[in-house]
């Protein structure tokens, strides 16, 4: 009689605990993220279903503007597609060993690029035309993992994240550094990824094989971290883009692992997750349904 007794409140825990996983999974939002090795970026509502898709090769560092035009970086570029689905614009890099993994449309009308052969950050206007030129060198000559999702601060400042020193650089508009986040105490930097710099000062970045998302203050202090023993009910593989939402939940996309998309609370508590049927390794991702301008900084990613 115990036995069964015994198994009988497994059976409910395990049954509650299926049905808590239950109302957890898909999309909380509409979205637009990227697909890296799929090479398609893609556009997705609340039920889960693709309502637009865009192809190129290894895009990268997804965003949507006001007007709804979707700006994302790819190998070899950027470009900027309508509403409807037309290209409105495409910048290709002209370098014969080059690779283009990170974008941000600024209040000009012109896009930040970091092209990772020539080591440097470019501003291009919407004629092509490269209008400033910024060297960034890193220490190590990698071509692939130089730069991921670099930022222009709304003081004219650049977060440089240089994914192959495993290390963010903030520097000037001269390109004087005047910061340098690397080697915190229990942060494993390990391939960084995503970076931005919040409301409060504090800067957030993840950590791509590191699997971490980490916040810290203006003396490199984390106030906030998530790493995989905080949801040890899903697999966190390389973790990369980061969107932090006004009511200061976070969204994490992953590259690999159990799901492309997350949302947590900031007391770490798994909100929602999905895994897109058809997509393979989601790298940036941005929230539709949330206020804010991109082209102003008052989109968090």
């Amino acid at each position: 009689m115990k036995k069964v007794t015994l198994l009988f409140v497994y059976f409910i825990l395990t049954s509650l605990q299926a049905q808590s996983d239950q109302t957890i999974s898909g999309p909380k939002y509409n979205f637009v993220c990227a697909d890296f090795a799929k090479g398609e970026v893609v556009i997705v509502n609340q039920k889960g279903e693709v309502t637009q898709s865009f192809r190129a090769q290894n895009p990268n560092d997804v965003w949507s503007l006001p007007n709804g035009d979707v700006l994302f970086a790819y190998r070899r570029g950027v470009k900027l597609y309508g509403k409807e689905g037309t290209l409105k614009f495409e910048w290709k890099s002209k370098e014969k060993r080059d690779e283009i993994h990170t974008c941000q449309p600024l209040s000009d009308g012109n896009i930040l690029i970091a092209q990772n052969g020539k080591s440097r950050l470019i501003e291009v206007n919407r004629e092509g035309q490269i209008i400033k030129e910024i060297p960034v060198k890193s220490k190590k000559d990698d071509l692939h993992m130089r730069f991921r999702m670099c930022r222009k601060l709304l003081n004219g400042n650049y977060l440089c994240m240089i994914s192959c020193d495993n290390e963010i650089r903030e520097i000037d508009s001269s390109g004087k550094t005047v910061r340098t986040i690397s080697n915190i105490p229990d942060v494993n930097m390990s391939k960084p990824h995503a970076v931005m710099r919040l409301k409060n000062g504090n800067t957030l970045f993840s950590t791509g094989a590191g699997v971490m998302a980490v916040e810290v203050d203006k003396n490199d202090k984390v106030v906030w971290k998530l790493e995989s023993k905080d949801l040890p009910q899903i697999k966190m593989g390389f973790m990369t883009g980061l969107n932090r939402l006004p009511n200061g939940n976070t969204v994490i996309c992953f590259y690999q692992g159990s799901h492309h998309i997350i949302e947590v609370n900031p007391k770490n508590e798994l909100l929602w997750k999905w895994r897109l049927p058809k997509q393979r390794t989601v790298v940036s991702v941005q929230i539709l349904d949330q206020e804010g301008d991109s082209t102003k900084g008052t989109i968090l990613k």
